[in-house]
């Protein structure tokens, strides 16, 4: 009788877990360019009658709500909702998300981001075998425009010598899963998210390596499945790369400072390059040596940088134009980051 009982059970469980239903959240501001090419690419991710898709919009001003009307016209069989976000933050949106969901499961999307067919079946998969508490895949980067500078920043934001080891942003190469600290584009368990007090709102950035850490401190497994990918849209100009990894290497400190246990090499190769410039640059003014230490290990740098980009402009056919530019997006990466992560162990990022 108890072997019976225990099959049924087990057997409720899965049928349970067969009806289970998903919420697609999207983080949203000014996103006019890019918000329908992945709403497109989400609305046959699921069964539609247990599939729901909600933008969460800091109440844009260009035509992001147009494109998103229009799209939800074009599929009166899909359920899409927009949610207003006037914080305008990422973390705020995605709490606000996951509180409106009605969804078992979540699936935290991106504006820029365009998930493969099947992204979101295959996580739920994964998710229902339960070993995992978070399932991502890697992050294809593709160029933000189409021009030299643009694709310079998508091949330097995914090789190894700009990002460091962050293994969902290094293609799909690789076993098929693996147990990694973080990723980008997941999926989880609603009340997974409600145990852990949804996304940190004091982390303006790093707000999903956050609470990736705290799924792993939980007991739970973030796994990086390789059987498919998400597109993502790099920055198309230095500015915008600059700007962007400033805010990547502030909220990353201030991160590192609630949580000092999950930080990782490549957290502090950027910043210890910085530092090392700093201290040289300084020193130089009253000893020689110190002149040519700093200038050595600026050398060193772009030589190596040139190193890996030619490697890179070899292998996507690209000419001088992509060789000469890598190496000063590498240097804007590396100084951005390290510089902003340096000043935010000192005072809070704004």
């Amino acid at each position: 009788m108890v072997r019976v009982a225990d099959s049924q059970l087990k057997q409720q469980r899965e049928t349970s877990r067969l009806d289970e239903t998903v919420s697609v959240v999207i983080p949203c501001y000014n996103e006019e360019r890019f918000i329908g090419k992945a709403l497109e690419q989400l609305a046959d991710q699921f069964d539609s009658d247990r599939y729901e898709i909600i933008v969460v919009d800091g109440i844009s001003d260009d035509g992001t709500r147009a494109v998103i009307e229009d799209f939800r016209k074009q599929h009166s069989d899909l359920r899409i909702r927009v949610v207003d976000n006037p914080a305008r933050n990422i973390p705020t949106a995605l709490n606000l998300g996951i509180a409106a969901a009605e969804g078992s499961i979540i699936a935290r999307m991106d504006a820029h981001a365009v998930p493969s067919q099947g992204y979101i079946k295959r996580c739920v998969e994964v998710l229902r075998e339960g070993t995992a508490g978070v399932v991502g895949m890697p992050c294809i980067v593709r160029p933000g425009a189409d021009t030299v500078v643009a694709h310079a920043i998508a091949a330097a934001v995914s090789h190894p010598f700009g990002i460091g080891d962050a293994k969902y942003r290094l293609g799909a190469g690789g076993p098929l899963q693996e147990a990694v600290d973080t990723v980008a584009f997941s999926c989880f368990r609603k009340s997974l998210g409600e145990e852990l007090g949804g996304f940190n709102e004091s982390l303006l950035t790093n707000e999903d390596y956050d609470f990736n850490y705290r799924v792993r401190q939980s007991g739970r497994k973030v796994i990086l499945d390789r059987s498919g990918h998400c597109e993502y849209f790099a920055r198309a100009s230095l500015k915008g790369l600059a700007s962007q990894y400033r805010r990547y290497g502030g909220w990353k400190a201030r991160m590192l400072r609630l949580h000092p246990g999950s930080i990782k090499l490549r957290h502090l190769v950027a910043p210890g390059f910085v530092l090392s410039l700093i201290i040289l640059l300084l020193l130089s003014f009253f000893f020689s040596p110190a002149r040519l230490a700093l200038a050595a290990e600026v050398v060193l740098y772009f030589a190596v940088a040139l190193v890996f980009s030619a490697q890179i402009s070899f292998a996507n056919r690209r000419g001088l134009g992509m060789l000469l530019l890598l190496p000063v997006v590498f240097f804007t990466i590396h100084f951005s980051w390290g510089a902003s992560f340096l000043l935010g162990l000192i005072h809070e990022p704004r």
